[in-house]
């Protein structure tokens, strides 16, 4: 049998970051997140500039 996905398209804008935090750990945070949700990361085109990032997830259903 055939595996059935659902799909999520999520747009991040990192917020203004504090010295401690850079715009990729935040990003790696938001992905972890998604990760233990159980979303897989499909895709993550690149637009510059990019003030915010599409990133595309499946995950069976």
């Amino acid at each position: 049998m055939k595996t059935k996905w659902t799909y999520k398209v999520e747009t991040i804008k990192p917020p203004v970051f504090a010295k401690s935090t850079t715009k990729a750990e935040y990003i790696t945070e938001v992905l972890n997140r998604r990760g233990l949700e159980g979303w897989e990361l499909v895709s993550a085109p690149t637009i510059a500039p990019a003030a915010e990032l599409q990133f595309y997830f499946k995950r069976p259903l």
